[in-house]
């Protein structure tokens, strides 16, 4: 039962999936959305510059059945009097390319977007199979593409027929009258049903484009499987990650190693540990962290530390509990202040060391007993040092 639930698509489809579907040539798009706005479109500027249009083309129309004597005699100059007679039918017309192009931009836009897909364009031989033929055809979205085409016969038709029936007596009169009142009257008539049609078209497809929106998406819905899949893919393999999260140590470990040179003391116990402090009065009143580490990382502290001329103090119990108890560029804690404090007046004294001088003897304060650490971070007992 666990696996039936795991395997059904009930989760939302994630942007990588979109993204991947987007480069396939799938989109929500209505098949009959961008079609539908741009002849509503033309037939609105139709109705706007219609008149002037007509005026041009039939001016164009009359000049080029027209031809001079002089025409007549130059044959070689026809090609150039084609081309400027197809500029001026084109400049005639230019509204409606014009308009034709920026409606169909837009209305793709609306319609799922603008996507250019060199897959989509590629042949599909999967598509020659007639089993997946016939399975499109008697699929469930056949069936609902062939709802939505009859419910735009069944619009049409009854826009089409309201039309013919409200205007039966102005297509009759039109046989009696001369032939320009007839065409004009029949441009009109026509132009008002390409109207009404596309009016009624373009309704059905804006209500079609939710619905595509919400069919796509359905389809694009995933199985648990497929979202852990994808998010495995994501993050790579673990071998991968493994890798990454070590470059990052590295990169980590040479930045912190670089503060070293900064340090005024590094605290050690010779065996394993290595801890880097700092005390700036002018940025904190509490010695800070610079560097710590253990085994390799301590030994690189130290060779640091070394070339920078910074001292080396052997303090193993406080050097444990430093490591144990604070983090890089965090300051001590509280309890560690006194014992901290020793060494650092002991690194201060030697600093000013006069040659007649005699060496300070290096400290070893004590701890409280909740800093006492082991070599593997566990308290120790009875408070031995």
């Amino acid at each position: 039962m666990a696996e039936e639930q795991s395997a059904e698509k009930t989760e939302e489809p994630t942007q990588r999936k979109l993204t991947q579907a987007r480069e396939r040539g799938e989109l929500p798009r209505s098949p009959d959305f961008g079609g539908a706005i741009v002849v509503l479109a033309i037939c609105v500027l139709m109705f706007l510059l219609g008149g002037q249009m007509l005026e041009g083309l039939s001016s164009l129309l009359s000049s080029g059945l027209t031809f001079t004597r002089a025409e007549f005699e130059s044959p070689q100059d026809l090609p150039t009097l084609f081309g400027e007679r197809l500029a001026e039918g084109l400049w005639a017309v230019r509204w409606v390319l014009l308009c034709t192009l920026v409606v169909a931009l837009l209305a793709a836009t609306m319609n799922g977007g603008i996507n250019f897909s060199g897959k989509a364009a590629a042949p599909k031989f999967s598509k020659l199979n007639p089993l997946s033929g016939l399975t499109r055809m008697f699929g469930a979205q056949a069936w609902i593409g062939l709802l939505r085409n009859l419910v735009k016969f069944v619009a049409v038709a009854v826009v089409l027929g309201w039309v013919l029936w409200s205007r039966r007596d102005e297509m009759l009169a039109m046989s009696r009258v001369f032939f320009e009142p007839m065409v004009a009257a029949g441009t009109e008539l026509a132009l008002i049903t390409f109207t009404l049609v596309s009016i009624v078209v373009a309704v059905i497809a804006m209500l079609d484009v939710p619905y595509q929106r919400w069919s796509y998406l359905r389809r694009m819905r995933m199985t648990l499987q497929e979202v852990r899949d994808e998010m495995k893919d994501i993050e790579g393999r673990p071998e991968i990650k493994q890798q990454i999260r070590k470059r990052q140590r590295e990169l980590s470990r040479g930045r912190m190693l670089d503060k070293v040179r900064d340090a005024d003391v590094v605290i050690v116990n010779p065996s394993e540990f290595a801890v880097a402090l700092e005390y700036d009065e002018s940025r904190s009143s509490v010695p800070m962290v610079l560097a710590k580490g253990r085994g390799e990382v301590a030994a690189a502290i130290k060779e640091r530390a070394k070339n920078a001329g910074v001292p080396l103090v052997s303090a193993p119990p406080l050097a444990r509990a430093i490591y144990f108890t604070t983090e890089i560029d965090q300051p001590i804690p509280e309890g560690l202040y006194r014992a901290v404090a020793a060494i650092l007046a002991y690194v201060f004294r030697l600093s000013a060391l006069d040659s007649s001088l005699e060496t300070p003897e290096i400290p070893k304060p004590q701890l409280p007993d909740d800093f006492l650490f082991d070599e593997n971070g566990d308290l120790m007992k009875g408070g031995i040092q």
